[in-house]
């Protein structure tokens, strides 16, 4: 049985600026008068692990201040300190210290005389630095010390001596067993005491480690390492307590490790506060032996009825064994190695005591399960394809007993695992390398197998990704499937010839589109695997080129000629403005600088047949407006010889003189918002009407020739963004052959 100790020490000295300082207290006693003696009580490591060999100060520096101003440095010289080492001892007799523990304690003793003020005075020593291997603090080998008490002034009383700490801390205790220790403290003056753990101070630093004088108050509390604090300052279960009145502490340590501790004694006078003292110590948590230890040794359970014990105990010379028959006292035995039969199966505690009535007598326990053996056993055959799986049937052959439970595990399968003795089937889901694995269990008793198997692939329909594009109704259909040996398709019409049983089939499609093709690899059996794909089916020339372009009129709003792409085929569009100006999309609206005639070139490409087809266009653009006035001829002579052969309007340059410069085809209809002519002879009739669906006469009346002679014509009229009305007005006029 291994126990753990608990040492109040720091055991390992890593710097050159001394990590020996193990732990401290200050004390004064009132002599008389202004006379006071002051001890100084500090601990050091002395084993191996202080391996600097630092020894206690020669020179102890006590600051004693008065209103936060030094009024004396004390030096306590070592000359004349009481230094002993402290014993190493712990209360359990059998425990078994670790080798080379050791720690000094050195009391420095002087004599100072203290005028009486009415503030009182504070004392206080600093020592850097702390063992590096501490773990409740950050950075304890750079962490020093502070021990200091107060003097309370005549303000409060007239003379005090503060609390005496009646009892050396122990060096070593085993963990494990409930941790008592007396921490209570004797005061001359009877004055009520109040214990508490408290926080241990800063002191000292890596470059001042022993400085001189002190510092004065307020100190700075060493920082706790993450998980630790001042009311939990060690690992253990249950947790360190301490009694406000008795100052007894009691705890358990668990965790091994080195440890800073921290305890103050409060003591008061008729209700009032005169004095703290602290005491700063370490703890450090090791395995620690014992002279004697129990130990059984058998062999694995369920091995049967005849058990052989091995004996691992040590520092035994006799041995008791009790093999935990009830009801009989013959199931014992004396030997070191003994073996028993049991008369029946079932679960036994058997007991064995070295050195029995001896003050370090040990006892072990072990339970023992007196069964026969069980075996894991099965075999696996099957494989073929169900649900989405492989089935595979479990034969199994276990040799058991009741109460034994069964635990399956079949991996990714349907079901995954199985508490049944006889689980039949399982699907297994996974192709490749698997395996099946059975797990009895009974008390403490254990069988495992794990059954590999190799569990054939799933058939998987593959479509060869299509390349051949524009070809015509006619493709041939790539197979890349998988562990299939055969297909079924339909190739995604309702025309006759839809399906086919080939690998790799050639088909001709009723008309051009894309269509949804469905491959099946191993049709009709449970390990059937489907896939559609789309599979485009064009002519060598896919692109029908239908386009259109609107030109703005004279004084339009809109400027843009507007050109739009309305065709198929082509999944890229290019227009060539003749400006140079180039667009990429189906619909362009352009505003050309200059009025003119331009080329307009459009070429649309069809990326998978690589086809590109072209079309081009003239566009004639002038967007302004025409601004003349508007005139209509006195004769004019429809003979046939294509000079003045209808009867129109005309914009008129000079007197009598028409303007002919039109632009982009145009004439004087298209800058005319509103026209109409209606034309009478020289009776009256109305012999022509342009809302009759021309804009001109061309002299004739009903189909035939008109008579020479004088005509009428009354017109109406509104040019475009000139007039803000229509216009009426009217003429006679000659028709001359």
């Amino acid at each position: 049985m291994n126990r753990i100790l608990l040492f109040f020490l720091l055991l390992a000295p890593l710097s050159s600026f001394a990590t020996h300082i193990v732990g401290g207290e200050m004390q004064y006693t009132h002599m008389g008068g202004d006379e006071y003696q002051v001890t100084l009580i500090i601990y050091r490591d002395c084993g191996p692990t202080n391996t600097n060999g630092t020894y206690f100060d020669a020179l102890a520096s006590v600051g004693i201040y008065r209103d936060g101003v030094i009024f004396q440095n004390l030096l306590m010289n070592l000359n004349d300190a009481d230094v002993s080492e402290l014993p190493v001892a712990v209360d359990n007799p059998c425990a078994v210290l670790p080798p080379d523990v050791c720690v000094d304690r050195a009391v420095y003793v002087e004599t100072v005389t203290l005028p009486a003020w009415p503030t009182g005075y504070t004392l206080t020593h600093q020592r850097c630095c702390r063992n590096p291997s501490i773990i409740n603090i950050q950075m304890p080998e750079e962490t020093g010390a502070t021990f200091w008490t107060q003097i309370p002034g005549t303000d409060l009383v007239s003379s005090n001596s503060n609390p005496v700490f009646t009892a050396i801390p122990p060096v070593a205790l085993c963990a494990g067993d409930e941790f008592v220790f007396d921490h209570s403290a004797f005061d001359a003056d009877g004055d009520q005491l109040l214990y508490s753990f408290c926080t241990p101070l800063l002191g000292g630093s890596f470059f001042e480690p022993t400085p001189s004088p002190p510092p004065p108050a307020p100190y700075t509390d060493i920082t706790w390492a993450a998980g630790f604090s001042n009311d939990n300052q060690i690992t253990a279960d249950p947790a360190f307590v301490i009694d406000p009145v008795t100052g007894i502490i009691v705890g358990t340590p668990t965790e091994p490790g080195q440890y800073v501790f921290g305890i103050c004694v409060e003591e008061y006078r008729d209700g009032v506060l005169l004095s703290t003292t602290n005491r700063d110590f370490q703890m450090n948590v090791v395995a620690c032996g014992l002279t004697t230890v129990s130990s059984i040794q058998t062999s694995p359970p369920c091995s049967g009825l005849d058990i052989p014990f091995g004996n691992n105990s040590f520092g035994g010379e006799e041995f008791s064994w009790d093999f935990g028959v009830e009801d009989i006292d013959t199931d014992v035995s004396n030997e070191f190695e003994p073996e028993y039969t049991y008369p029946d199966t079932g679960t036994y505690e058997v007991t064995l005591i070295v050195n029995p009535g001896t003050e370090c007598a040990d006892t072990s326990l072990q339970t023992i399960y007196a069964y026969d053996t069980i075996e894991a056993l099965f075999e696996v055959s099957g494989g073929e394809c169900v649900g989405g799986g492989r089935e595979f049937f479990i034969d199994a052959q276990s040799t058991t007993f009741n109460g034994v439970d069964f635990f399956w595990d079949f991996g990714n399968a349907n079901p995954a695992t199985s508490v049944e003795e006889d689980p039949g089937s399982v699907i297994l889901l996974d192709p490749g390398e698997q395996s099946i694995t059975l797990i009895l269990n009974f008390l403490e008793c254990e069988s495992s197998l794990e059954v590999p198997l190799y569990v054939e692939p799933f058939p998987v329909a593959i479509i060869e990704e299509q390349d051949n594009f524009c070809g015509g109704l006619e493709l041939t259909l790539g197979n890349n499937s998988t562990n299939a040996t055969d297909y079924f398709w339909f190739f995604g019409h309702q025309e006759p010839n839809s399906t086919a049983a080939e690998e790799s089939p050639t088909h001709t499609w009723p008309d051009y589109g894309t269509y949804y093709v469905t491959l099946i690899a191993d049709p009709g059996t449970a390990c059937a695997d489907s896939l559609v794909t789309p599979i485009e089916i064009l002519p060598p020339d896919p692109i029908d080129l239908l386009y259109s372009i609107q030109v703005p009129g004279p004084c339009d709003e809109d400027t843009e000629v507007s050109l739009l792409y309305a065709g198929s085929g082509a999944d890229e569009i290019e227009w060539d403005m003749g400006d140079g100006s180039f667009y990429e999309t189906d619909q362009v609206d352009h505003e050309y600088e200059n009025s003119g005639e331009y080329t307009v070139i459009i070429t649309a490409y069809n990326t998978l047949c690589d086809f590109e087809e072209t079309a081009e266009s003239t566009v004639y653009y002038d967007p302004d407006v025409l601004d003349l006035p508007l005139a209509l001829p006195n004769v004019f002579s429809p003979n046939g010889d294509s000079k003045n052969e209808f009867y129109r309007p005309y914009f008129e340059v000079e007197l009598g003189e028409p303007f002919t410069d039109y632009t982009n085809n145009r004439n004087v209809f298209d800058y005319l918002e509103v026209w109409e002519i209606l034309i009478y002879n020289r009776w009256g009739a109305l012999v022509y009407d342009s809302t009759g669906g021309t804009e001109q006469w061309d002299g004739r009346i009903a189909g035939d020739l008109a008579s020479e002679g004088t005509y009428y014509a009354v017109i109406t009229y509104q040019r475009k963004c000139l007039d803000s009305a229509p216009i009426q007005t009217g003429q006679h006029f000659s028709l001359m052959r």
